[in-house]
């Protein structure tokens, strides 16, 4: 892999963990939004792709804060 590939997918990855946060911030403010500021603390801190999805999968059948945020710890 070269540089300027191995540079691009960096990139890409980078911006899939953005887009990523942003639907999660979006979910939690339109479902739960007196937690917004403790969800987005911890969601903040993860880099891993298959968490964050998991994650924003979980908010669409949510019931509770509690369901969301047993995947943060």
């Amino acid at each position: 892999m070269t540089l300027a590939e191995k540079t691009k997918n960096e990139g890409r990855l980078e911006g899939e963990i953005k887009g990523l946060k942003e639907a999660i911030e979006l979910g939690i403010i339109l479902k739960f939004p007196g937690d917004i500021d403790t969800v987005m603390a911890k969601v903040n801190k993860i880099d891993d792709l298959g968490t964050l999805k998991e994650i924003k999968e979980t908010i669409k059948a949510a019931q509770d804060i509690s369901e969301i945020m047993a995947l943060l710890k």
